[in-house]
């Protein structure tokens, strides 16, 4: 049994690991990361080649696009399954191109298509043999594209966890309190985020007298330390402590998050938070048209509550603000429910097991 998967973006490849990790009947080709690499998944390409936000960042990428999509191409009819992860900017390209050669295509994790390009909808209901989703509105959603989407749990409710207990992540620290920021997970959030995040710490740290840690991968931490060198900030990777962003986050007095998958993350921990984001003004104005939902935090969306104050594409001085203001007991009270209407505890073994009966039979 041989088996292509499309990772883009980092969640997804965390999800993918922990569901395929020991999937030993299955041979994974794929667009990699190291941790992919690790479970023995053979790499077609590498997720840092595509990771990016926007069109106008976008714009370098079109040549690496170009022959992956052909690479693949050629893959596909060696494959007994084909499973997308999200990213619809790359994933839907490739379903088109390969839906007549594919055997079976799986589609894992939606794009926010009730957010913005609902077309993308129609495309997955009408290409993809199976849907799988994480966000339990999306089932309902599917429905009138005649589409059953499958809801068993969102995995970050079993991997959102600290692996480490609060008294050794804060002697490691020597710190009792802190801030926690996570300014994304791709190279276009760094560059679009750390300045702007170094002025509105310093103001928040003359408020607060509360130091810093900056969970994040090894490829960004010399960047991050030089913009922070002169704050009581610390930059973090899975080199020096283990699951830096779980670890480092579960025990932080609050956030300040990029919003994506770190801000529910954040959620899930019991940590409140603050989420922001920033892109390039064009691709900003752009986005602005055309997205159909109000909030960019998915605990808002998926509770349909403003329990997480959003600073999008606004001056540091707002992200200021909006973290000195943090309601804390609203949040802590959220939390739980936010994990209940996502399935609550067991979501990967229920998603393991999904992917052995739709890639096995079994």
């Amino acid at each position: 049994m041989k088996a292509f998967v499309s990772v883009v973006e980092r969640s997804a490849s965390n999800y993918i690991h922990a569901i395929m990790k020991d999937f030993n009947s299955v041979e994974f080709w794929g667009i990699t990361d190291e941790s992919l690499e690790r479970i023995g998944f053979k790499s077609v390409g590498k997720l840092e080649d595509l990771s990016v936000v926007g069109l106008w960042e976008a714009i370098p990428k079109i040549p690496t696009v170009i022959k992956l999509l052909r690479r693949i191409e050629s893959l596909v009819e060696k494959m007994d399954a084909v499973i997308l992860c999200d990213a619809p900017a790359f994933n839907l390209m490739l379903l088109k191109r390969i839906r007549k050669k594919a055997k079976k295509v799986i589609y894992f994790i939606s794009p926010q298509v009730w957010a913005w390009k609902e077309k993308r909808a129609e495309v997955i209901s009408k290409l993809a043999d199976h849907l799988i989703v994480i966000l339990p509105f999306e089932v309902d959603f599917y429905k009138k594209y005649n589409k059953e989407a499958i809801f068993v749990g969102h995995p970050l409710v079993d991997l959102a966890k600290p692996t480490l207990p609060e008294e050794k992540v804060k002697s490691l620290l020597d710190w009792d309190q802190y801030i926690v920021i996570l300014p994304g997970s791709r190279w276009s959030e760094i560059k679009n985020h750390a300045k702007y995040l170094k002025e509105a710490y310093q103001a928040i740290y003359k408020e607060t007298k509360l130091p810093a840690v900056i969970p994040t991968f090894e490829s960004f931490k010399r960047k991050l330390e030089e913009v922070f060198e002169d704050l009581p900030v610390r930059v973090f990777t899975a080199l020096d402590i283990e699951q830096p962003n779980y670890n480092l986050s579960a025990y932080a007095k609050f956030g300040l998050v990029a919003s994506g998958t770190a801000e529910l993350e954040l959620s899930l921990l019991g940590v409140p938070h603050v989420v922001f984001y920033r892109v390039n003004p064009i691709t900003y104005c752009i986005a602005k048209r055309l997205v159909k939902v109000k909030n960019v935090a998915l605990t808002n969306l998926v509770l349909g509550e403003n329990v997480i104050p959003e600073v999008v594409q606004r001056p540091w001085q707002d992200l200021v603000e909006a973290s000195l203001k943090i309601d804390f007991e609203a949040q802590k009270r959220a939390f739980p429910k936010l994990k209940k209407e996502l399935g609550g505890e067991g979501s990967i073994e229920r998603l393991r097991a999904k992917f052995r009966e739709l890639l096995l039979g079994s």
